[in-house]
């Protein structure tokens, strides 16, 4: 710990987006920097809501600030080897830039007054970034719909006490197939050195929606290279229901709904087969443009169908997703549900 200077940050009004570059779904998030603002790697993952701290622990922690510093100790050196961990060009130099977000926050907090009302919230960011897009009635790009997507998308799940120690390769999946297995550490990925689970999510948020991405694992006290194909759309398997920036595209496009999966020992019940549209509503939206649901009649209970005729078995990351590349504010799709096993049409606006 004394090899560190530690800064923390404790509001982001006027951040600087072209350095901190980051999940901005997240409560804690840790950037090992060098002096010269050269990073070299990033710390903090979360993927679900009632267990925040899943894949972050002391452990963890400790290991990928070690890893850190022996970066930091072949520095400069190594520049050259870093160059894909720095942050990528941006459009906005700090939120206030954003057109949706210009002149709403001053760059210091009311400390003295409405602290939190004076606090640009991490998660505004990206809200603010989508709405660019709907708000031009154009499809929302994949990397700002499934941003920063966690290794499982790999089929990789990383052991949070560790630096980046593989702990389970599903089967079937790319990285099966390329060769990794359980056990393996993670060493290089697309040519980053890898000192935690965030900076997979790094290496994947910027990669491409296809090709083969080189990798480097430690097995035993051999050193392999594998390569890992990256199939069209792989991004997509991301789960995004999760993230608090979410409430916004559930405005935009259910009016405030919030689905659950209808499993499938329950689908017979109801008349639907297994690779059907069956998502549950388990929250009514009920107030401003959250609201729009509970006027066009839907009830808590109510199970979706069919969405704008999409009759898929999707997941609410794959309806979200369908809303905010496929429709535009101002219109309204047909929606069917089954509500006390009666089948119901209903109309959902669409919304900005």
């Amino acid at each position: 710990m004394d090899k560190f200077v530690f800064v923390r940050l404790i509001k982001v009004n006027r951040l600087d987006l072209s350095l901190f570059q980051f999940d901005y779904d997240l409560t804690f998030a840790v950037f090992f920097m060098n002096a010269d603002k050269t990073i070299y790697g990033r710390y903090g993952t979360r993927s679900s809501i009632d267990d925040a701290e899943k894949h972050m622990t002391t452990e963890g922690l400790a290991k990928s600030m070690q890893a850190a510093l022996i970066l930091h100790e072949n520095y400069p050196d190594n520049k050259a080897f870093l160059t894909g961990k720095q942050p990528i060009e941006t459009r906005f130099q700090t939120p206030n830039d954003i057109p949706s977000l210009r002149g709403k926050y001053k760059a210091d907090l009311d400390v003295d007054g409405k602290i939190v009302q004076s606090c640009l919230h991490c998660h505004q960011i990206m809200d603010a970034k989508r709405e660019i897009y709907r708000s031009a009635g154009k499809p929302i790009p994949d990397k700002l719909v499934f941003p920063l997507p966690l290794p499982r998308v790999l089929g990789l799940a990383l052991d949070p006490k560790s630096r980046a120690t593989i702990s389970r390769v599903a089967a079937e999946s790319a990285s099966y197939a390329a060769g990794i297995r359980t056990g393996d550490e993670l060493i290089t990925l697309n040519g980053q050195a890898i000192v935690s689970i965030a900076d997979v999510q790094w290496v994947l948020d910027n990669a491409p929606s296809e090709g083969e991405m080189k990798a480097l694992v430690k097995r035993d006290d051999a050193f392999l290279p594998m390569s890992i194909t990256l199939k069209q759309d792989w991004r997509r398997q991301t789960d995004i229901s999760w993230r608090v920036t979410t409430w916004p595209l559930r405005r935009m496009g259910t009016g405030g709904l919030v689905f659950e999966s209808v499993p499938d020992a329950q689908r017979a019940t109801v008349g639907l087969s297994d690779d059907s549209l069956a998502l549950r509503v388990n929250y009514v939206g009920q107030y401003g443009l959250h609201a729009a649901a509970k006027r066009a009649g839907f009830r808590k209970g109510d199970i979706v169908t069919s969405f704008d005729g999409q009759k898929d078995n999707w997941t609410t990351s794959q309806l979200l997703a369908y809303i905010a590349q496929r429709t535009r504010p101002g219109t309204t799709v047909p929606v069917t549900i089954v509500r006390n096993g009666q089948r119901i049409q209903l109309k959902l606006p669409m919304q900005k």
